[in-house]
């Protein structure tokens, strides 16, 4: 506090843009950085924290962590499963999967906080979050080039490689749809990271994947898939028609399906109602009347399956404020209290808190002049000031 006025811990900051940027990152694996009209990766400034700021989002995430895997047990015990509009014929499976502990690579917290009180939870991307490669490498890459001396949350590299060590098996597969490239960017960093690690990968397409008499898995040249790291969301692939044929399968697949309860914005009302008034949440409701009789007058509509703010709606008492630009993917919804943003030159940004195992070990920025965080929404580098 200086001089009567409140000085955030998070600042954005102007930087000089690096000449041979383009380089620099896709000599790193960032080949997708905008779609030749917008850029995606941020050059021209950044958010600067104080080491308090970066503690106090770092501590939020692995307290919600925590919250999180303890709402996947009373979800099973309680027999929550249409309170997330889980299928009759997926139960089984996603039950076992929680209770033989099927392993869990990575996830992601958004988070809204603009330095005042507590970070609040927006979502968990627990299933198949992206951006990473820029989170762990390009803007580490960023902080080396031009502040040194600055520190950065940021061990995400060798969390990731560290943790597929804890995998016995030597071969891992890594697939996604491989139009999109943002997800084959991502698979390939991740693959590069189990290669450190010792693996053996190969990456390939979706489509590519079969499916032997034998009831195993297996890749175009008929090999066997051990474990499969799949950036495909759990409802896409429980309406495959090999879904039911899984059986003892399951477990060669990362992320778990155990996720699909954490990666289901519905998780945010059952957080609530776990958690009344917890400060890391916001209230959140299955609907719109149930929220607005606790005296909210401002709420988002978020479908319980999308991504890149795909089918959420802002309101502000009544009125529609803002709205994604994707499409939803589920027709039942979840109500939650809308939080505020740090806002910083014409920007609304939102905190990434990368999960490794069950530890936070990065930080990244997202920012948008739109209230909903999209696809194109710039990611910027940050460094902690200290």
């Amino acid at each position: 506090m200086a001089s009567g006025f409140y000085q955030s811990p998070i600042w954005l900051e102007s930087n000089q843009v690096r000449e041979n940027w383009i380089q620099r990152v896709e000599e790193s694996g960032m080949i997708w950085h905008g779609n030749g009209k917008d850029r995606y990766w941020n050059e021209s400034d950044h958010l600067a924290f104080t080491l308090e700021a970066a503690e106090t989002l770092e501590d939020a995430a692995n307290e919600l962590h925590a919250m999180c895997l303890d709402a996947c047990e009373q979800i099973i015990q309680r027999g929550w499963w249409d309170k997330l509009g889980i299928r009759e014929e997926w139960i089984g499976m996603i039950h076992t999967s929680w209770m033989c502990k099927d392993f869990s690579l990575y996830g992601r917290f958004d988070l809204a906080w603009d330095g005042i009180g507590s970070p609040k939870l927006l979502e968990y991307n627990a299933d198949t979050p992206t951006s990473l490669l820029e989170a762990a490498v390009i803007q580490w890459d960023w902080l080396q080039d031009l502040y040194p001396e600055s520190d950065q949350l940021n061990s995400l590299h060798e969390a990731l490689v560290e943790r597929w060590k804890l995998i016995h098996e030597g071969m891992i597969h890594f697939s996604c749809a491989w139009d999109l490239p943002e997800d084959r960017q991502t698979i390939a960093y991740l693959a590069e990271t189990a290669e450190q690690a010792g693996k053996s990968v190969q990456l390939m397409d979706m489509q590519e994947i079969g499916f032997a008499a034998d009831g195993r898995f297996t890749d175009l040249s008929e090999r066997v898939i051990e474990k499969l790291f799949k950036l495909y969301p759990w409802e896409w692939m429980c309406e495959e028609p090999f879904f039911t044929e899984m059986g003892m399968e399951r477990s060669r697949f990362l992320e778990p399906l155990w996720k699909m309860l954490l990666s289901n914005k519905a998780l945010l009302a059952i957080l609530w109602e776990l958690h009344p008034g917890h400060p890391l949440l916001l209230p959140a409701k299955w609907s719109r009347d149930e929220l607005l009789a606790t005296g909210t007058t401002q709420w988002a509509e978020k479908p319980f399956y999308g991504r890149e703010g795909g089918g959420i709606s802002l309101y502000d008492r009544q009125q529609l404020i803002a709205a994604g630009t994707g499409t939803a993917e589920s027709e039942r919804k979840v109500y939650q209290e809308r939080a505020r943003l740090f806002q910083a030159g014409g920007r609304h940004f939102v905190w990434g808190l990368w999960m490794v195992g069950d530890t936070c070990c990065g930080l990244s920025a997202r920012g948008d002049a739109s209230l909903v965080t999209g696809n194109m929404s710039r990611f910027h580098p940050h460094r902690i000031v200290t």
